[in-house]
């Protein structure tokens, strides 16, 4: 494994690849809650130096997944259905308000174009290929809405989190493509009414639109991610 990160690393930033490589694990089980994880163990694992890996742990506190603790690494904390509901209600109130603030600052070229890949998605068959296209323009649209935002500060707390969003979001496809059953992922139909809505111009349908999709995430994601968990 360790040879294919490497690789990884050559074309992007090291600090996210390591990010999302420790989230990927976590969130598939291989590593566990409460588990410690050194510098030293993680650099020599992915043949990195220490300074990406200590930045990887750093921004991994930031979002809730690590704790650290001076010259003794880093624990995983517990992440489960309550982490997760928490996360989500945090990202339905930075994105709305990002949505209702990028109204009127999309182009309508753009709008339009978005409007006919999203349709052209939600009617799609529903096969791999279905599901990588989905979740590349699931990641363009969230971009595109919190960098036309017209706020630094919204769109760098978004962006925080987004390297977790994206994994979650990556672990719940790939565990409805082992049983081939894309049947209760709407996000497609969801995104065009998003779309539709910043179309006509109402702040208010946007963000309510971006709501109600980011409420239907966080039921599909804990449904998916951590079904046979107590609340």
């Amino acid at each position: 494994m360790a040879a294919v990160v490497s690789k990884e690393l050559m074309h992007g930033s090291r600090r996210q690849t390591l990010v999302q490589q420790v989230l990927v694990r976590f969130f598939q089980g291989e590593f566990q809650a409460n588990q410690r994880m050194t510098v030293q163990a993680l650099a020599k694992e992915w043949n990195v130096s220490a300074t990406p890996v200590r930045e990887a742990l750093v921004e991994l506190e930031g979002i809730g997944i690590v704790e650290i603790f001076p010259n003794r690494g880093a624990v995983l904390r517990n992440f489960g259905a309550k982490e997760l509901r928490e996360i989500c209600q945090v990202r339905r109130i930075l994105e709305s308000e990002a949505t209702r603030c990028a109204c009127g600052h999309i182009t309508p070229h753009e709008l339009e174009k978005l409007k006919q890949i999203f349709n052209e998605l939600a009617t799609a068959k529903r096969t791999v290929e279905w599901s990588e296209t989905t979740q590349e323009w699931d990641d363009y649209l969230h971009a595109l809405i919190y960098q036309t935002c017209g706020s630094e500060r919204l769109a760098h707390e978004i962006n925080r989190y987004r390297v977790l969003y994206r994994t979650l979001r990556q672990i719940r496809h790939s565990k409805r493509q082992n049983v081939k059953d894309y049947e209760q992922m709407e996000e497609n139909a969801e995104h065009l009414r998003i779309v539709q809505a910043l179309s006509t111009g109402d702040p208010e349908a946007a963000a309510k639109a971006m709501n109600d999709h980011l409420q239907q995430a966080s039921i599909g994601l804990e449904r998916d991610l951590f079904q046979n968990q107590n609340s």
